[in-house]
Order: structure tokens, then C-alpha cells, then sequence
């Protein structure tokens, strides 16, 4: 419904489409009897006021300027074409760069559009290598060495030892006297948990990070515990079966919020009294904090809509309700542009970062499994029935010709056009990707997948084909040991591979120098013994480590 929302499509040939068509159509019907609408009706809205016969100019200009044009949905270019009316209008867009768009339309922007005028800029060469990097991903186009900038291949073991690579990388790369977190950004192919999952494992290396992803409404600790008390106040006083939902809550604060007037007040009341404000700063990062803060704020929202409007009841049971919807089906990160960010590395998907620069860039998962991977457009239905739906708003009915005038590139030898188009589409992702790096670019992957049978991960084909075309591309240098964290993590990971060593000696052909290992788990204890009260600790790490992997203990 909400992708139907933002664009022109209206779905006449498959039944389901028709039927989230209709029911999208009375939502809106009773919004609009409301007074109310949805935030994807905007554009339509305004584009059906400025195509109509009683409206006065929006505003006073001469002459419009669209930037990134390459991205206008369909809606988008008929509202700016409405908006512009007999002033000057003129549209600027990248080459090659489209990927909003072409998630839902096929060819170049200007196939769709004509202008009285048009203009193509000079193509510069490539003045870095990241540059060029990006050019190849975008045009399969191989330029001369600028012999500026880097280009490095990272590699580890598994999915999780690659973030701590990056990590390493990064504390190694702020170390140096210009360089600050705010120069680096790491990029993820998806927003949602892939981006969560990122900045979690750099809070706990203690790296500061922002991202436009953000704890979502429907997974906040403080929304859960609003949650909580506003089952508490709707529930009947002769009713038994109170809810049991959440922290522990104080019986008399509770009543007395009760007692006073206003839904708004007592929630808010009851916010302030409890401290739940300090708890949030206390326990969430300042990014999650200062999204829960909003989020608390929206549900005081909720509560002064319920005591301001007509058409639904003022009570605690109402509130209750509403609350209950919003953290049922919000989803469980948000997504927006709107979010401040206040410094550190930046998290985030790779279209998020598309029109922005940073020294550095790191983009993870290159791996085959990810970039292309299988093409992925709705949870509703399974790939291969949307692939068949022709009206479906967004990609799906292809011919050879039409993946062609999309996409420069070739990246697979598959015959069937809607396998290509998507393959194209993700090798568009890493073009954006690698043309945001400035200086540096990381392209970062893995060689075992974290399941119980330890599959091998093959390295993206992208990655491959330009690692033979490119020579600039190169594997990075074994990274030196630059936090305590890092430090940690060798001196324990040592311990396990050489007992995977001695273990392998058993089974196949192979020699183990006992002696050294003896001795270089000698300079360890003997590195221990002079870091005090912290080397105790991990020295009783190291030992459990290794009475786990011998099974003297279990857990």
C-alpha cells in the first residue's frame, strides 16, 4: 500500500494488486472524511491542486532548479512540471546513477521526458582511484591509473571478525593527526538490521557512530513501558485479568495519574515522576536515546489527538488501543533523512549516502551471496510471483532491450531479463557506493558464512571481474594491532588456532612446531604477567579458553 501510495501505478490486471489497490482506496475515503491524510498522498494531492482550475501561485519565482533528476518518480516529475507551470525549469542528473528510480522504471530519465533544450556535460576523467572504481562498477569502463587514492581489498573469516577488521582499520585510520571518525562511513547494501547489526558491533568497540536508521517505534524499550502503564489505566477496577506487560510499575504513582484530568497530562506526568527520562539517557546510546525521545513524544501525540478530535473516544482503553496498533506494526528500525546526526562514523545503506563524500568508505558483504544476490522486492509474495505480475509498481515485465537502455554494464551470462536487470541493478548500488569514497575505499567480504556447516562465501563477481581489471585494486595490508579490543581479540584467537593446529596434526598431513608455539605463548604470559591487575583477567580468559577447547569444561 505504501509503495502504491508514492507513485502513479494503479494495478488493474492482478486480483491481489487490485484488492490492497481497493483497500488502500478506503483507507484513504475515511481519512479524507476525517479530515486527515496519508503522508504518500502529498504529492498526489498537491499535484491534483495545481492542475485545477481554483488555486492561487504556490510562490513567486522565475525559474526552477531540479537536482538529482536522475531519481524523480514519475509523480514526482508530473507534480514538478505542474509546479514549475510557465517559469524556467531546469533538471540536472547523473549518467549512470539511478537507483531509486530504476527499482520501478526502466531506462534512462530522459527516455520518459522531453525538454526544449537539452545539454550532456564533458565527462572528466577520473581524478582517483575511487573515482574510477566507481566508474567501472557504473560503466564497465576500465580508465588509466590516477595513481591517487586506494582501493583495498579486506577480508576475514567470517561476517563477525569482518567488522572487527574494520574496526581495527578504523581506530588505525583516526590515530593519524588530520583524520576524525566523521571522515569515514561504512556502507551496507540494505538498510534495516543490516545496518543495525553494523553500528551495534562498533558500540561495543567503542566507536562512535550516526546513521539515519533508528530504533523504530516498534522495538522501544520506553514506548514498551508507556505500554505498560496505559494498559494498567484502562483496565476496570473490578477486572481480574490486568495485564501483565512489562516492568515492574509503581502501584500508587499509577493511581494517582489515574485521578487526573486529561489523557496527555497523566502520561506525561507519570513520564516525568518515574524518571524515565534519565533512564533512557542511561541506557541507550546517544543516538537510540534521542530517538526514544522522539518516540515518547509521538505517544504524548497520540494522547492529545484522542482528547482534541471528535470521532474517537478520549479514554485510557482508546489510548490503549491506538498505543497497542502503532508498536504492533511500526516496523522496527525508521528509515529517514530527517534524522540528526550528531558525529561519529556514519551506518548506513548505501542510497542513503548516495549524494554525500567522505575520505573513507568501507562497504561490506561483498560477497556473491549479496551483491548481486536474489532479487528481493516484496515480503507479501514470493519473488517468482511478483516477477509475473505486470502491473506490479515496481520492475518486473522485462525484455533484453529494455536492460540494456537501463544498465551499460553486463555482469551475468543469465538469459532471463528479469535475473539480469537485478544483477545490474545491485552492481549500480556499488557504483553509488564507491563514488561517495574520496581517498580511500575498502571493499570488505568474508570467506566463510556463519552457519553450522561453514559454507564458503564466494567474493562477489563484481568485486572479482574488477580485481582483474583494475590493477590499483589490491588486498589490504594485515592490519596492526591499534586498541585494547583489538589486542584482546588476537591474543584469544592465537590461543584457538594453534589448538587447531596441534588438533589438525592429528587428522591430516601435517607438521606443528610445538616449540613455537610453546614459545610464543611463552612471550604472552610473560606480556601478561607485567599488565597487573588486567592481564590477571585475561589471563583466567586464556585459561578458560583453553579448558573449553580441550572439554575440561563445558557450557
Amino acid at each position: 500500500m505504501d509503495t502504491i501510495s508514492w507513485q502513479t501505478a494503479r494495478p488493474e490486471e492482478t486480483p491481489e494488486l487490485r484488492e490492497i489497490t481497493a483497500a488502500l482506496d478506503a483507507f484513504h475515503e475515511w481519512l479524507a472524511e476525517h479530515d486527515h491524510m496519508e503522508r504518500g498522498q502529498l504529492i498526489s494531492e498537491a499535484l491534483d491542486v495545481l492542475t485545477g482550475d481554483a488555486h492561487d501561485d504556490v510562490a513567486d519565482f522565475e525559474a526552477v532548479l531540479a537536482v538529482e533528476f536522475e531519481e524523480f518518480f514519475p509523480l514526482d516529475r508530473a507534480y514538478l512540471n505542474a509546479l514549475a507551470g510557465d517559469s524556467e525549469l531546469v533538471c540536472i542528473a547523473e549518467e549512470n546513477a539511478s537507483v531509486r528510480r530504476t527499482w520501478v522504471e526502466t531506462g534512462s530519465v530522459t527516455d520518459h521526458v522531453s525538454f526544449s533544450e537539452s545539454r550532456r556535460g564533458d565527462s572528466e576523467t577520473p581524478s582517483t582511484r575511487t573515482a574510477a572504481t566507481a566508474a567501472y562498477f557504473a560503466e564497465e569502463t576500465s580508465p588509466a591509473d590516477p595513481e591517487t587514492g586506494s582501493v583495498s581489498v579486506l577480508a576475514a573469516d567470517s561476517s563477525d571478525e569482518q567488522l572487527a577488521e574494520i574496526a581495527n582499520e578504523i581506530e588505525a585510520l583516526v590515530a593519524q593527526q588530520d583524520w576524525s571518525y566523521d571522515d569515514i562511513a561504512v556502507a551496507t547494501k540494505q538498510s534495516g538490521s543490516a545496518v543495525t547489526d553494523v553500528i551495534e558491533a562498533f558500540e561495543r568497540s567503542g566507536i562512535p557512530t550516526e546513521s539515519t536508521t533508528v530504533t523504530g517505534f516498534g522495538d522501544d524499550p520506553a514506548i514498551r513501558e508507556l505500554l505498560a502503564v496505559v494498559r494498567y489505566l484502562a483496565a476496570d477496577d473490578d477486572d481480574d485479568d490486568v495485564p501483565e506487560y512489562g516492568p515492574d510499575l509503581d502501584a500508587e504513582r499509577l493511581d494517582r495519574a489515574a485521578e487526573m484530568d486529561g489523557l496527555e497530562d497523566a502520561l506525561r506526568w507519570w513520564a516525568t515522576e518515574s524518571g524515565l527520562k534519565e533512564r533512557i539517557a542511561q541506557r541507550a546510546s546517544p543516538l537510540d536515546a534521542r530517538t526514544q525521545f522522539g518516540n515518547v513524544k509521538r505517544a504524548f501525540r497520540m494522547a492529545e489527538f484522542l482528547e482534541d478530535t471528535e470521532f474517537v473516544d478520549g479514554t485510557w482503553a482508546s489510548l490503549a488501543e491506538m498505543l497497542e496498533r502503532a508498536h504492533e506494526y511500526a516496523p522496527q528500525q525508521n528509515q529517514t533523512s530527517a534524522t540528526d546526526l550528531d558525529g561519529g562514523v556514519r551506518v548506513d545503506h548505501l542510497q542513503a549516502i548516495k549524494n554525500e563524500s567522505f575520505r573513507t568508505v568501507f562497504l561490506v558483504n561483498l560477497v556473491d551471496s549479496e551483491y548481486p544476490g536474489d532479487p528481493f522486492l516484496s515480503r507479501l509474495f514470493p519473488t517468482e510471483r511478483v516477477a509475473s505480475m505486470p502491473d506490479y509498481p515496481g520492475v518486473t515485465q522485462l525484455d533484453s532491450r529494455e536492460v540494456d537502455a537501463t544498465f551499460p554494464t553486463t555482469s551475468t551470462a543469465s538469459g532471463r531479463p528479469f535475473a539480469q536487470y537485478h544483477t545490474e541493478h545491485a552492481r549500480r548500488r556499488l557504483a553509488v557506493g564507491a563514488g561517495v569514497a574520496s581517498e580511500r575505499l575498502y571493499c570488505c567480504l568474508y570467506e566463510f558464512e556463519d552457519t553450522a556447516l561453514e559454507e564458503r562465501a564466494q567474493a562477489s563477481r563484481f568485486l572479482t571481474a574488477a580485481y582483474d581489471d583494475l590493477p590499483w585494486v589490491t588486498e589490504a595490508d594485515d592490519p596492526a594491532i591499534t586498541s585494547e579490543r583489538a589486542a584482546e581479540e588476537y591474543l584469544l584467537s592465537r590461543v584457538d588456532d594453534a589448538l587447531a593446529e596441534v588438533n589438525r596434526a592429528n587428522s591430516q598431513d601435517v607438521t606443528v612446531s610445538l616449540d613455537e608455539v610453546e614459545a610464543e605463548l611463552g612471550e604472552i604470559q610473560e606480556l601478561l604477567e607485567q599488565s597487573g591487575a588486567r592481564g590477571e583477567e585475561l589471563r583466567k580468559a586464556l585459561r578458560a579458553r583453553v579448558e573449553l577447547a580441550t572439554g575440561e569444561v563445558r557450557r
